[in-house]
């Protein structure tokens, strides 16, 4: 299996909810989104490992941001560990699999990707480099920019709307926001923490986690906006962008609520409603209100 066919084939492995949204885009914007998407996967499953070091985290980040930039991933590919090469698990794979993806985006004007990844690795090594400590709000902003915010401005410029830059940003950060709130639990389980140190130590878990909720209802506001900015004919990009917002700000309204996460059965008429009326900023503003 080479190419495309391989590119489609891991999407549907290794996203949780990506692979629906870059679906439902038109042929001109989905196949390098695609391969963005795949990209900072891959960059995420340098981050994520456990078993590598800051340095070795911060060195093959180095490497697959330069394998992107030239097209050539045989440093990148020669430098993974052992135990990747012959693990089972997809996000191994695809990373071992440089070879057949990071080729695929000669055939799209690919600075707007090539210039997302490398900004990425980089806020990642960094991070990588001071164990993920999030001291204060400021360091939590820049690390919810280099995982998301940064995305967020890549896919404006794909979209050809570099105009909405900031908040185009602030819609990822609403997302990464959602995530690490739901994640805690879990990230705590691995010895990890988003939760800015310093709140901890001031005011306790409980509050902030609290403080947390506030500021990703914020960034949604400006994920709405941001969607409302976009043209209405431009309905399958406004899909893209609605589904995940929408289902985000869903999962604030249950974790505030004590839960943990939506049901499919929300998932669906999420899916099922905005495809219907997408298109309206009332609609839109509208449906937001509903999970403040």
């Amino acid at each position: 299996m080479r190419g495309w066919e391989y590119a489609e084939t891991m999407l549907d492995k290794v996203s949780r909810t990506f692979a629906l949204n870059i679906k439902i885009l038109g042929k001109n914007l989905r196949r390098p989104v695609l391969l963005a998407y795949l990209y900072m996967r891959m960059a995420d499953t340098i981050e994520d490992d456990p078993d590598l070091s800051a340095e070795e985290k911060s060195d093959l980040l180095n490497k697959f941001s330069q394998a992107v930039n030239s097209g050539n991933s045989d440093e990148f590919a020669n430098a993974l560990p052992q135990s990747w090469k012959n693990s089972e698990k997809d996000d191994y794979a695809l990373c071992c699999n440089a070879n057949i993806v990071i080729p695929l985006l000669l055939e799209y004007n690919a600075e707007p990707i090539k210039k997302a990844v490398e900004e990425m690795c980089n806020g990642m090594a960094e991070f990588a480099q001071r164990k993920f400590i999030i001291e204060n709000e400021a360091d939590l902003d820049r690390y919810c920019y280099y995982v998301a915010g940064l995305v967020g401005a890549m896919l404006s410029e794909l979209w050809g709307h570099k105009e909405l830059r900031e908040l185009a940003v602030s819609f990822g950060l609403a997302l990464q926001l959602v995530n690490i709130i739901k994640d805690m639990q879990e990230d705590s389980l691995r010895k990890v923490c988003f939760v800015p140190q310093e709140l901890y130590r001031k005011h306790g878990i409980d509050y902030a986690r609290i403080f947390l909720i506030q500021k990703a209802k914020r960034h949604l506001l400006d994920a709405k906006d941001y969607i409302k900015a976009l043209p209405r004919y431009k309905h399958r990009i406004r899909l893209f962008c609605l589904w995940p917002s929408l289902m985000a700000a869903a999962n604030l309204r249950v974790l505030s609520e004590g839960g943990n996460k939506i049901t499919r059965a929300t998932v669906k008429k999420i899916v099922r409603r905005t495809t219907l009326f997408g298109w309206s900023n009332s609609w839109i503003e509208k449906e937001f209100s509903s999970f403040s």
